[in-house]
Parts: structure tokens; sequence; C-alpha cells
């Protein structure tokens, strides 16, 4: 996956989830799901059309929901509410490459 991430042409976002994988290969899988979401949730700040239409409800139906959901509100900004602190390594790994492959797809 460090060759996709590699290929995220925003700088910021880039770096977040490179340290994602770093947290990844250190075995702290908390700060790889939140570095993974939160540069996910930045993509969807950025970029709030994202949200709209029937892509937009697809993107909110398949953000994994694995301990950490994505609150979408009329006439706020989205959210990212955490339900746990501790994840598994596969809840981690599904985190990262989601974030990585949406990012990619919207050319970020």
């Amino acid at each position: 996956m460090a060759g996709k991430v590699d290929r995220i042409q925003d700088p910021e976002l880039r770096a977040s989830l490179q340290a994602a994988q770093e947290s990844l290969r250190r075995g702290d899988y908390q700060d790889t799901v939140r570095r993974s979401a939160e540069a996910f949730l930045e993509m969807l700040r950025r970029r709030p059309e994202l949200l709209q239409g029937q892509e937009g409800i697809r993107r909110i139906f398949m953000f994994p929901r694995l301990g950490v959901d994505l609150v979408v509100t009329p006439g706020n900004p989205p959210a990212l509410q955490f339900q746990r602190e501790r994840f598994s390594f596969s809840e981690a790994v599904t985190y990262l490459e989601f974030a990585t492959e949406q990012l990619l797809r919207e050319g970020m």
C-alpha cells in the first residue's frame, strides 16, 4: 500500500496517511484509524460537493463502521464520532485502505 499512499497529490493528506502507515507498522492501530479517518474527513471538508447526490450517499454508506461513525447532518460540516479507542489490525487496515482509495479516486 505504500506505493498507493505515495501517489496522493496533496502533501498534507499524503503525510497524514504516511504517518498512519507508520503507526500500523508500530502496532498503534488506534492512531492508524484516527489518522486515516481524519484524512478522509479533511477531503470532505475541502470538497463538500462530494457528499451530494447518489455518489455522496454511496460514499457515506461505504465509510467503514468499525468503531468510528461519519456524522453528516444538514447545515453542519461532516464530523467523526469515535465509539471506542481500541482497534484491531484488520480494522486499522480497512480504514487506511478506504481513505487511500477515496483520496486517489478524487485526485487529491
